[in-house]
């Protein structure tokens, strides 16, 4: 039985962009990076959260009877903003994430089964960083293998070998992102080196796994002549990929980090779809 738990902040049915057929994406908490164009600023925190929906506010004060001056966006602690949680009774504060069993996740993902078995799908596991919660995507894949699912990992890259290591025989495709051109522009733009990352990268490589690059592409920002030229460079060091892939920059992440007080997502100018197709040739 799956006893190993995790925190999950998501699980998302019928994805059909994070790998082969149609999957269930698992998100899991956490992430060591923090990149100016977070998608998913309510993964970043290790621990449970809480996300302040003004649409349902009804502006009753009860929240500032018991503390003072309030302001959301400015409240850093989880335990406050928990207490804040269970103060509100309209539904404006949403608790983020859950501590879940592999059984309870198994459970959840396994609703898409008959989908799976026609698509060729499976699950993807996500975040955050789903790596900082190792032993529990380890038995999450084992299970998953046992019911004769595909699986996929979508990851940073920065964790350590044996991390990885661990889960090679259990992982279908690897989703691995590539985000700047050079360690500075790594450290610049996400808050960590790549050197660690491209490491693992050639090491997962060298194993023969399945591995699909994926771009996260920002105009202005890392839609560099260095930057495609080192996706370039990659894909000819590595010409097993599994293809390689441009993720368009999207606004999604603003607002999901004002709503639970973390401002961490820069906002952006949205690509234009002739900006993404100059992007993909770029690539070749």
């Amino acid at each position: 039985m799956g006893k190993e738990k995790g925190i999950v902040f998501g699980i998302q049915h019928f994805s059909i962009h994070d790998g082969e057929g149609i999957r269930s994406n698992i998100f899991l908490k956490g992430c060591p990076l923090r990149c100016l164009w977070c998608h998913n600023p309510e993964g970043l925190s290790s621990q449970m959260d809480v996300q302040y929906l003004e649409g349902k506010c009804t502006k009753c004060g009860t929240c500032q009877k018991v503390y003072e001056k309030l302001d959301w966006l400015k409240i850093q602690s989880t335990d406050i903003k928990m207490k804040y949680l269970n103060l509100c009774r309209h539904g404006a504060l949403e608790q983020i994430g859950q501590i879940m069993s592999v059984d309870e996740v198994m459970e959840e993902v396994m609703i898409d089964q008959r989908f799976f078995k026609h698509s060729g799908g499976g699950i993807t596991i996500s975040g955050g960083e789903p790596m900082m919660q190792s032993d529990f995507v380890l038995e999450i894949l084992k299970n998953a293998k046992k019911n004769q699912l595909s699986t996929a990992i979508e990851t940073s890259g920065y964790s350590s070998w044996e991390n990885y290591k661990k889960i090679l025989n259990y992982v279908d495709l690897f989703l691995w992102d590539h985000k700047a051109g050079s360690d500075d522009q790594y450290q610049k733009l996400t808050g960590v080196s790549s050197k660690l990352i491209e490491d693992n990268l050639k090491k997962l490589y060298e194993s023969g796994v399945k591995i699909r690059l994926r771009c996260p592409m920002i105009p202005g920002i890392n839609d560099t002549e260095e930057n495609f030229l080192a996706i370039r460079k990659k894909k000819q060091k590595m010409p097993n990929l599994s293809g390689c892939e441009i993720m368009p920059y999207h606004k999604m992440g603003v607002s999901k980090s004002k709503r639970i007080g973390d401002i961490c997502s820069q906002e952006f100018e949205e690509p234009t779809t002739e900006m993404v197709k100059m992007w993909e040739s770029k690539i070749q």
